[in-house]
């Protein structure tokens, strides 16, 4: 009988063959775990302009007065929680005893627009 004949299993070889296979699909995969993570950065500042600009439009509606529509179209910064850094401006036309018309828009520091709203505010 041979002494080699009952030396089956997994060898050192396939050991490593099956380990070259992971680092593969790990290298393949890291480039996409990265975009990711940069993609829901992006979108947590975008959300977070996107709620700042509701609160924005909520204020000047609770006030109802020209002031409070001027108010919320001025250039104001904002930081988010990752600390990205973003600016709300707008426009406005606003006279009394009629609706007033409110355009706000959010940019990060790249000049790119996050988020945009366009609200209508009774002024009595």
């Amino acid at each position: 009988m041979d002494p080699r004949a009952d030396e089956g299993g997994f060898g050192l070889v396939e050991l490593i063959v099956a380990m070259f296979l992971l680092a593969i699909i790990t290298i393949a995969l890291i480039p996409a775990l990265y975009n990711g993570l940069i993609y829901a950065a992006r979108q947590s500042t975008t959300a977070t302009a996107t709620r700042q600009l509701n609160t924005l439009v909520e204020q000047a509606r609770q006030t109802h007065t020209c002031n409070s529509v001027m108010s919320a179209a001025s250039t104001q910064s904002f930081t988010d929680g990752a600390k990205q850094v973003f600016t709300t401006s707008g426009t406005y036309s606003c006279t009394t005893g009629s609706v007033a018309s409110l355009n706000l828009t959010a940019k990060d520091s790249d000049n790119r627009t996050l988020a945009s709203v366009k609200a209508l505010v009774y002024i009595p």
